[in-house]
């Protein structure tokens, strides 16, 4: 992607909301955008379980902050930070989604419209045993994982707007 190209953030939420924890990024996906201090700019996905069928709604992203459970064997309720290589290197299993968002990502790659930058941030679950419910770990770090997607989207604004590239809303 050209670095001239304005800034589009994308934020998505994955997850399914029928899986108690894989349902993290969903709902914090919806906290974000009821939130005051997202930026309007922000184009919100809610990806779900989606994987490739989020091709469209991924072009022209300049930068993408994805949200979900990923289990990386640590404490439930842990936030996990992985960006550029790190995305390439998780193991398919340790996110429901991350196939299908790993390979998005290389489609998008191959289409020459992939973003910039990605960053997930992710929460390891307690369960993902059906139910509609997060359990107290992963509501919990529910407030944590939204001060971090908006430090986020914060650093990435305050980069383009420094460098003076025009900040593209929905």
């Amino acid at each position: 992607m050209s670095e001239n190209l304005p800034l589009r953030i994308g934020l998505l939420g994955l997850g399914n909301l029928m899986r108690t924890d894989d349902a993290v990024g969903m709902l914090t996906l919806r906290s974000l955008m009821d939130d005051s201090r997202l930026p309007v700019e922000v184009h919100a996905i809610e990806g779900g379980s989606l994987g490739l069928d989020l091709l469209d709604s991924l072009r022209g992203i300049s930068h993408l902050l994805a949200l979900d459970a990923v289990d990386t064997g640590v404490a439930p309720g842990t936030l996990v930070r992985f960006e550029g290589d790190e995305l390439d290197g998780l193991p398919v299993s340790k996110s429901v989604h991350l196939l299908g968002f790993s390979d998005l990502l290389g489609v998008l790659r191959l289409m020459e419209s992939a973003p910039a930058e990605v960053v997930l941030l992710g929460v390891q679950p307690q369960s993902t045993d059906w139910g509609t419910v997060l359990t107290p770990a992963l509501e919990a770090a529910r407030k944590d994982l939204v001060e971090a997607a908006l430090r986020q989207i914060e650093s990435w604004a305050t980069r383009m707007i420094a460098a003076r590239l025009p900040i593209r809303s929905n």
